[in-house]
């Protein structure tokens, strides 16, 4: 059974580990090396670690964990603009854990704690190609409105 809670510190090196190894296939960062090659000295996972960790670190009361027999097993990012939108940000779940629900119920417990903050509207943000983010959204009455593009140079 999956719980789903308030992060702690002590869950910090797993939501860490969680991102590394979770995100292949699904972020900009990724992207941007197969392109560009290896950015600022670090390779793709482990700035998508960092962008993770810093949020973490300035906003640990918006980090939701999903825990089940006592292992961090996914985890979801989330803040709320003072104008009452509510922002599901970072999210995923352990590669071994995947296909029982628990992106889903990580993002609904999202969306329930931006309701009883006050949200009027709630955003997320994914890829195109994310096709499992997609249908936890669509499924829990996300609607798309826009697409975006996103274009790279090399000036240097």
């Amino acid at each position: 059974m999956v719980t789903v809670r308030t992060a702690r510190p002590d869950d910090l090196p797993r939501i860490y580990e969680i991102t590394y190894r979770a995100w292949d296939g699904y972020t900009l960062h990724q992207m941007l090396e197969e392109r560009h090659g290896v950015i600022g000295g670090k390779g793709w996972r482990e700035r998508k670690v960092e962008e993770v960790r810093r949020f973490c670190e300035s906003n640990p009361e918006g980090v939701l964990v999903a825990e089940e027999d006592g292992v961090v097993v996914g985890y979801a990012t989330f803040r709320m603009d003072e104008d009452g939108v509510g922002h599901v940000l970072n999210n995923a779940v352990d590669p071994d854990y995947r296909g029982r629900g628990i992106g889903t119920a990580l993002v609904r417990s999202v969306v329930e704690r931006l309701k009883v903050e006050g949200a009027r509207i709630l955003r997320v943000t994914t890829l195109e190609d994310n096709i499992p983010a997609k249908r936890v959204y669509e499924k829990l009455g996300f609607v798309e409105v826009a697409r975006s593009v996103h274009y790279t140079m090399e000036v240097g």
